[in-house]
C-alpha cells in the first residue's frame, strides 16, 4: 500500500510523516522569500460488518447483525506561517451512541490542533532537531506503533483495550530527534482524559516519555527499519474531591517492530497501575497486554513495484486485573488488496473472546470487508 498521501497516520507501508515521530532528512534552514503555504490531505476508512456470535444472534431472533460503517474521516491541513512556526488542524468522525439526548449519528470533531515551534534545526542532515508543539497533540505512543501496524484494519492493541485514552490530548509536547539516525525521543505533558471526552479541570496533569530508537537506520539490510520503543506515563485523576488526594495512573511498555514492505511484524508487552476509590480505601488495580501481529506481502518478493496483496495475523492477550486469572484475548486475520495507490480493500475475520471471566462479557466473533482511500 503506497499511502502518499495519508493524512492522519502513516500505515505498515506508508513513509508519510504523522507529526509524530519522524526525523528531519535534511536541513532545514530558513531560506530567503520565506512566503507562508499550507496544504490539505485526506485519509478515509470503513467497513461492513457481519456479526456472528451467539450473544448478537440471540439479540436478534437467531440472525446474524450487519452494519455499513464510516470508521473516520480525517481532513488534515498543514501549514507553515513563519520559518520557524507552523501548524495542524485535523477532523475526526465518530458515531454518537443511541439515547445520548443529542443527534444520533455521525459527527465530526476536532483531534488535532496545534502550534509547532521549530525551535532547534539540524546543523547537518542527520544532526539533532527538536520541535515543541501546544494545543491537541499526539499521546505518546499510539500513532507511533500506525508506522507498523494498518490501523483502517483495526485499533492497536493499546487503543482497543483502553491502556491510551487515544492518539490525542490537549497538552504540549516536545520531539528530539537524535543525531547520527538513532532515533527520537517524545515527551508530552497532558490533560490526560483523551480527545474523545470533556476536557479537563483539575490539579493533575500527565507526563510520559518515548524513546523511539533505530539502531540499524543506516544499513541496506532487511532490518533498516527496526525500532526499538520503551515508553512510559505517569499521571493522576481526580478523586471524589479535591480535598482527597489524585488516585494513581501510570502506564508503560515496550513495542519492537520493523516495516520492510515485505515482511512487518510487531511485538509488545504493556502495563497499566490504575487506582480507585470505591470508599474510604485507596484500591490499586494493574492491567496487562501481549501483542504481536505480522503483515506479509508476497507480491512484492518477486516485483518490488508490483502491486501488493497480503495477509495480516494479529493475537492480543488482556487481563483487565493480573490478580485474577480473567482475561480476555483477540485474534485476527485478513486478506488485503491493494487496488491502486490510494485504495485498499481487505476481507478480516476477529474473534474477541472472555476467558474465566467472573462478569461474563458476551464473544464478539465477525467478518468485515474493510476499506481506505488516502489523497
Amino acid at each position: 500500500m503506497n499511502a502518499a498521501a495519508v493524512a492522519q497516520a502513516p500505515s505498515f507501508a506508508s513513509a508519510v510523516d504523522t507529526g509524530a515521530a519522524k526525523p528531519a532528512t535534511a536541513d532545514t534552514t530558513p531560506k530567503p522569500g520565506f512566503k507562508p503555504s499550507w496544504d490539505f490531505s485526506a485519509w478515509l476508512f470503513g467497513t461492513f460488518t457481519y456479526q456472528v456470535d451467539s450473544a448478537t444472534k440471540a439479540a436478534n431472533g437467531g440472525h446474524a447483525n450487519s452494519q455499513f460503517m464510516v470508521d473516520r474521516a480525517y481532513l488534515n491541513f498543514r501549514g507553515q506561517v513563519a520559518p520557524d512556526f507552523g501548524f495542524r488542524i485535523t477532523t475526526d468522525v465518530k458515531t454518537l451512541p443511541a439515547g445520548n439526548g443529542m443527534y444520533n449519528g455521525l459527527v465530526i470533531r476536532l483531534k488535532y490542533a496545534y502550534l509547532q515551534w521549530d525551535y532547534l534545526r539540524a546543523a547537518t542532515p542527520n544532526g539533532l532537531s527538536a520541535w515543541a508543539r501546544i494545543g491537541s497533540i499526539h499521546t505518546v505512543v499510539i500513532e507511533d506503533e500506525e508506522h507498523f501496524w494498518p490501523r483502517w484494519i483495526q485499533k492497536t492493541a493499546l487503543e482497543y483495550w483502553g491502556f491510551q485514552p487515544g492518539a490525542a490530548d490537549m497538552g504540549a509536547s516536545t520531539q528530539f530527534t537524535l543525531p547520527g539516525r538513532w532515533g527520537w525521543a517524545y515527551f508530552t505533558v497532558g490533560n490526560g482524559g483523551g480527545y474523545q471526552t470533556a476536557v479537563d479541570a483539575d490539579p493533575y496533569k500527565d507526563m510520559a516519555l518515548r524513546f523511539s530508537l533505530t539502531p540499524l537506520s543506516s544499513s541496506k539490510g532487511f532490518f533498516r527499519t527496526l525500532q526499538i520503543t520503551p515508553w512510559g506515563q505517569v499521571g493522576r485523576t481526580q478523586a471524589t474531591a479535591l480535598t482527597k488526594p489524585g488516585l494513581q495512573n501510570n502506564a508503560g511498555g515496550l513495542f519492537v517492530g520493523n516495516a520492510d514492505p515485505r515482511v512487518t511484524f510487531g511485538v509488545e508487552f504493556a502495563e497499566r497501575q490504575v487506582q480507585t476509590l470505591p470508599d474510604t480505601v485507596k484500591i490499586t488495580t494493574t492491567a496487562m497486554a501481549w501483542d504481536g501481529f505480522v503483515v506479509v506481502r508476497p507480491s512484492l518478493f518477486a516485483d518490488p513495484k508490483g502491486r501488493p496483496w497480503g495477509v495480516i495475523l494479529r493475537y492480543d492477550d488482556w487481563k483487565a486485573n493480573t490478580s485474577n486469572s480473567a482475561h480476555r484475548t483477540l485474534l485476527l486475520a485478513s486478506v488485503f488488496l491493494d487496488v491502486a495507490k490510494q485504495t485498499s480493500f481487505g476481507i478480516t475475520y476477529q474473534d474477541d473472546v472472555g476467558h474465566a471471566e467472573t462478569t461474563v462479557v458476551p464473544t464478539k466473533t465477525m467478518w468485515q470487508l474493510n476499506w481506505q482511500l488516502t489523497f
